[in-house]
């Protein structure tokens, strides 16, 4: 029974290394399946300063080291700090993260669904057009296709560790 765990591991593990299988986006720039992500082992770490160097096992983290019960809300007007960005998680929000070269008509569509559980952010170096976050979840979209969004919101809001 061992044995047949190891190469399991094995093929997991080579099967997320492949290029081009980084942004899980639909070819049709929709958006890719709802990942669940690994338990970063330091999801109990509380950061105070937002200039230390921290590192996470996934990017956008889903879980990590983190602001504890940051205040950010609603619509934020620039990009969050990855500690910043898995405290929201933690409390069981959803983070919606969006490039610069989303249209402005797709963000203001993105913002409407801030609010109660909700945090809509511009993203730095983000493996698409919109992610989606919650804790250890994530949806990554080539373009806005909102009813994919919402249902990411409806099905992880108030999931927080």
């Amino acid at each position: 029974m061992r044995i047949l765990r190891r190469p399991t591991a094995v093929v997991a593990l080579a099967v997320g290394a492949l290029p081009g299988c980084t942004s899980g986006a639909d070819s049709d720039g929709g958006c890719g399946p709802i990942t669940r992500e690994a338990l970063d082992p330091a999801y109990l770490v509380h950061i105070i300063d937002d200039d230390l160097p921290v590192e996470y096992t996934s990017d956008p983290p889903t879980s990590g080291p983190h602001k504890p019960s940051p205040p950010d809300t609603g619509v934020v007007d620039g990009p969050l700090s990855r500690p910043v960005q898995v405290g929201i998680l933690e409390r069981g929000d959803v983070l919606l993260q969006y490039s610069p070269e989303l249209s402005r008509s797709d963000r203001v569509a993105l913002e409407a669904l801030a609010g109660d559980r909700v945090v809509v952010a511009p993203g730095s170096d983000l493996p698409d057009t919109i992610v989606a976050t919650a804790w250890r979840s994530k949806r990554v979209c080539g373009s806005l296709a909102i009813a994919e969004v919402e249902e990411f919101v409806a099905e992880r809001s108030g999931q927080g560790p």
